[in-house]
């Protein structure tokens, strides 16, 4: 004879009690996260490390959004130079959105085809992408570029990483320190 699990337990809330107990165990167990925190991911570095005159990367939060990659980067002093990050989605090829800041004069922004990853031999070519902004901010001092999803693989990538170069004249500044990029971050 077969018994209902409300039976077997004495009453149905009990059994809806343990019903909710297990699929909160299986939802841990398989690695279930939030969706924002699934979605973007934070480089921080230290003051000071600069290898010569330049921006100085004090933190970069890159947010791989359904539409959209925001990247908002910190930097200790709005000073002349090169901001570039390099994405790098998953089985594809990548971009690095580039800008060449300049407090007294005009800064230009542009995306080029492909990651630091994706190897080649320096020259790339400018990508087509109606759409991309970056908005410096010298009393804070930061940057923020938005890239929509369709300029990265006609917006058919899932998870990226990304690495953040600042340059002028020659490299000045990496992050993530000790490590080729960030690690992989969810679509979302």
């Amino acid at each position: 004879m077969t018994r209902s699990l409300p039976a077997l337990l004495g009453s149905r809330p009990a059994a809806a009690a343990l019903v909710l107990a297990l699929g909160l165990a299986l939802a841990t167990t398989l690695g279930a996260a939030a969706p924002a925190s699934a979605a973007g991911a934070t480089l921080d570095d230290p003051v000071g490390d600069t290898w010569g005159p330049g921006l100085d990367l004090t933190s970069a939060t890159l947010r791989n959004l359904d539409h959209r990659l925001v990247v908002e980067g910190a930097v200790d002093r709005a000073v002349r130079g090169d901001l570039v990050v390099s994405v790098d989605p998953r089985h594809a090829t990548g971009v690095r959105l580039v800008s060449k800041y300049r407090p007294q004069g005009h800064t230009h922004s542009f995306v080029l085809a492909g990651a630091f990853s994706d190897g080649g031999d320096g020259r790339s070519s400018r990508v087509t992408c109606r759409g991309f902004r970056v908005r410096w901010s010298e009393g804070a001092p930061t940057a923020r570029l938005v890239m929509p999803a369709r300029c990265l693989d006609h917006g058919r990538y899932g998870a990226l990483r990304f690495a953040v170069l600042t340059e002028r004249g020659s490299d000045t500044d990496w992050a993530p320190d000790g490590a080729a990029a960030s690690p992989w971050v969810m679509r979302g």
